[in-house]
Parts: structure tokens; C-alpha cells; sequence
């Protein structure tokens, strides 16, 4: 049996299937994501993307303090 892959999501270390897509962790308003070596996989590539070695990102909404 594979072993789970770690990431890192809001500073959380979790265990993600080996086989995980990029698709299978963001949510449907990320339009793209920058990788560790500065690879850029745009939404369209995200169902065939694996999940990048090293992968950390935050997805939890940021309040950007604009007034409205």
C-alpha cells in the first residue's frame, strides 16, 4: 500500500492520498497555482496535475481590509 503524501494547508500538516490531484485540495476559486520551482498549473490542468512535492499553501479566504 502507498504511503500517504504530507502537505501543509493553513500552517496544518495533513496526509493526502499519493495518487491526490492538485484538483482533489483547492477550492473552486483558485484560478492557478505557483509551484516550489516556479511551475504554474492553471485550473484547466488541475484534474490531471499530482499534487507537487513540497506543496503548502494557505486556503483559508484572506481579508484583504478594503473598506466597502
Amino acid at each position: 500500500m502507498a504511503k500517504p503524501k504530507p502537505i501543509i494547508i493553513d500552517g496544518e500538516v495533513r496526509h493526502v492520498r499519493p495518487d491526490a490531484k492538485v484538483v482533489d485540495l483547492v477550492s473552486p476559486e483558485v484560478g492557478s497555482i505557483l509551484t516550489h520551482d516556479g511551475a504554474l498549473i492553471p485550473r484547466s490542468e488541475f484534474g490531471r496535475a499530482p499534487v507537487p512535492e513540497g506543496f503548502e499553501t494557505n486556503l483559508s479566504p484572506i481579508n484583504k481590509g478594503g473598506t466597502g
